[in-house]
């Protein structure tokens, strides 16, 4: 019998943290090129898993609009939870159906020290 499943869709792994600022409305906002290597979508849900403080939190993505690449900025409450330079797992999940989940496979990037794919 099929039903739906909530599975991994993509995540960055091990990102680090270039900006929090808790005077914010919320969200993470990404640089572009970050949120084109997860294959985010804007206003996407995200979970936020920080390696740093063994923290973990649900927001949503927005796009950086400064100039910068490799910006992960955490805002409003979520601010409380990171800090600039903490490492974390930004991650994301689809609904599909159980039939499909055998053949899933899961976007994963593994991430470098400057907020680019570790080679």
């Amino acid at each position: 019998m099929s039903h739906s499943i909530t599975i991994l869709k993509s995540k960055l792994h091990n990102a680090t943290v270039t900006h929090a600022l808790k005077d914010y409305e919320g969200s993470v906002a990404l640089s572009p090129e970050l949120i084109k290597l997860g294959k985010f979508s804007i206003h996407e849900q995200v979970h936020l898993w920080n390696i740093t403080q063994g923290t973990r939190l649900i927001t949503y993505i927005i796009e950086y609009e400064g100039t910068e690449k490799g910006i992960i900025c955490v805002n409003g409450a979520a601010a409380h939870r990171a800090d600039s330079g903490d490492r974390i797992i930004l991650a994301t999940f689809a609904e599909i159906n159980s039939q499909e989940s055998k053949d899933w496979k899961p976007h994963i990037v593994i991430m470098n020290e400057n907020n680019t794919q570790k080679a």
